[in-house]
């Protein structure tokens, strides 16, 4: 039996996600405020310390979530998945309801704006398990029924193995032109912030604007990338191709045609050739890092009615006829 361990450092690494996204909500909640109360605008200390809380709520409800399946004897990605989702989801709802933010979502987005830290929440779940590892513990039972066990599953396996299909491995590689669109606004923060009289309305800009882009370069682009990286990662399982690097060329090469392609239709975009190349490299990198390996599946079983059909291809009665004779 294995248990997923307690890590504290893949704690952290579950925790960027929800951190983004609530950082996007935060920045939108102060952008908000600033047009419909710009007195009432809170002190950055204030700021900080909600921030701080619902990071701290996340990450005490996504240990105790991780204890529970612990308890269960769960182990697996998908399961961590939906734990995450779910005690995300919870940390938002107790947040709305004791008011832990800068200001509450208007009336009919609620549940909308819940989405975004359930999805986190399921993909910080998703990395806790993938990070953390896993820790064999035996049953209590009888020796004999520990051998029966240990017969049946192998600990070692040296057959043939393919990259496995992974849904999470999927939407964190799609992520990815989205974090890169991102992190673009930051080199123009000097212009931002020249650009406005009041210091504290260019801060605030200067925080919405890579916000922004993030919201909106996430609608646009994860769908198409989803579908670029599973035609990746398809491609790489047909040329039989497993490794990490491997992976990350066919995804540059594959993202560079795509972009060649849209800037022969659209030359002003011969800009995005670079780009998208290291994006569609760190896509299929980051697809191979998470999604693992499965061994490869058995041949499917022939469902016969004539024995005498149950020959190889160059048996001799494949090549020529049976004579009847008619008489």
């Amino acid at each position: 039996m294995y248990l997923v361990k307690n890590s504290s450092r893949a704690l952290c690494a579950a925790l960027i996600p929800l951190a983004i996204v609530e950082a996007v909500l935060l920045v939108y909640a102060l952008a908000g405020g600033q047009v419909t109360d710009p007195v009432g605008v809170p002190a950055p200390d204030q700021i900080l310390v909600i921030y701080a809380g619902r990071m701290a709520m996340n990450a005490a409800l996504l240990f105790a979530g991780h204890t529970v399946l612990r308890q269960w004897a769960i182990s697996s990605r998908f399961a961590y998945g939906l734990m995450g989702g779910v005690m995300a989801a919870v940390s938002y709802g107790i947040a709305i309801r004791n008011h832990i933010q800068l200001a509450a979502p208007g009336d009919g987005t609620v549940v909308t704006i819940g989405l975004l830290p359930a999805i986190a929440g399921m993909i910080g779940g998703f990395l806790y398990g993938q990070f953390a590892g896993l820790s064999t513990v035996a049953p209590a039972a009888t020796e004999a029924s520990v051998a029966a066990a240990s017969a049946k599953s192998p600990q070692a396996f040296d057959g043939p193995v393919r990259v496995r299909t992974s849904l999470a491995g999927v939407v964190i590689a799609a992520l990815i032109p989205t974090v890169l669109a991102t992190l673009l606004p930051y080199t123009l923060l000097p212009l931002l912030m020249n650009g406005f009289a009041d210091k504290s309305t260019a801060h605030i800009f200067a925080a919405v604007i890579p916000a922004q882009t993030f919201m909106v370069m996430m609608v646009i682009s994860v769908i198409p990338s989803s579908i670029f990286m599973l035609c990746v990662h398809h491609v790489a399982r047909a040329m039989r191709r497993s490794n990490a690097w491997e992976y990350a060329v066919i995804g540059g090469v594959a993202a560079l045609g795509c972009a060649l392609l849209l800037a022969f239709a659209v030359p002003l975009l011969v800009f995005l050739v670079v780009p998208a190349a290291f994006s569609g490299a760190v896509m299929g990198a980051l697809y191979r890092r998470f999604a693992g390996l499965e061994p490869m599946p058995l041949p499917e079983v022939v469902i016969a009615t004539d024995p005498s059909a149950l020959v190889g291809a160059d048996h001799p009665s494949r090549h020529q006829h049976g004579v009847i004779l008619n008489n």
